[in-house]
């Protein structure tokens, strides 16, 4: 019997709408799956190789993926089409690439593996608490959104309800890399509902995980117990690894 896939989904409150009723769903990501997590599952249905064979096969299969994507190759496999393409303006038809200007970024196209698979899924929502939400970060330094952080700069963190109010070390904003402990951010310079800019601390290269902790909710009141919202789109420091 194959595997019922169930994606769970929260609901808020539309707030480009005047209607009372009107709510838009958030997927509720669950974890994180890495190669291993990948590998992991393929001898769970019966594989007569290792984990660690797979994992391996997964990690240099990505490395060439990665490799002929940069060369200009249309890549497809079963989750989707990638390809790379460029940004920004080139003035004159002997323009050079400029990266201060122009930018390397990959279009993907979802694949038919992936597209038959999400058209039998089973979504089940529910009513969100009034607890914060990210949408996104941007780093001021850059203007890199949701990829790239530059160590001890300035942040801008958008969302719902993450306004940073409460009492106890446990509220604020937190960058944790994989494998470490949290790192608080140092200060909140603006602290609005909806946006917040923070302080970054100094942190090594690495992947991060961004979280907010906090007991306000919406209305402006407080609850008893804070509520922690963790971004689920991984965060780099340095380059990002691949």
């Amino acid at each position: 019997m194959a595997e019922e896939i169930i994606l769970s989904a929260d609901l808020y409150n539309n707030a480009v709408t005047e209607r009372t009723d009107d709510y838009t769903a958030k997927p509720r990501v669950t974890g994180t799956a890495r190669n291993r997590q990948v590998a992991e599952r393929i001898v769970a249905r019966g594989s007569e190789f290792r984990v660690e064979t797979i994992e391996h096969i997964l990690n240099m299969a990505d490395q060439e993926k990665a490799l002929l994507i940069s060369m200009g190759k249309s890549v497809v496999d079963g989750v989707g089409q990638y390809l790379v393409n460029i940004s920004g303006p080139f003035i004159g038809e002997t323009a050079s690439f400029d990266p201060a200007k122009n930018k390397l970024g990959v279009t993907y196209t979802i694949g038919k593996l992936l597209r038959d698979m999400l058209n039998a899924v089973k979504v089940e929502t529910r009513k969100a608490t009034t607890g914060p939400v990210i949408n996104d970060i941007i780093d001021s330094a850059t203007g890199e959104e949701n990829m790239l952080l530059t160590s001890g700069s300035a942040a801008i963190i958008n969302g719902t309800n993450i306004r940073v109010d409460g009492e106890g070390e446990t509220i604020g904003v937190f960058f944790t890399k994989t494998g470490g402990t949290a790192q608080k951010c140092p200060l909140v310079i603006h602290n609005n509902p909806s946006q917040l800019t923070v302080l970054m601390p100094a942190m090594e290269d690495g992947e991060y995980t961004l979280s907010i902790t906090t007991q306000y909710a919406s209305g402006n009141r407080l609850v008893k117990s804070a509520r922690t919202y963790t971004f689920p789109t991984l965060l780099y420091v340095g380059n990002k690894p691949g």
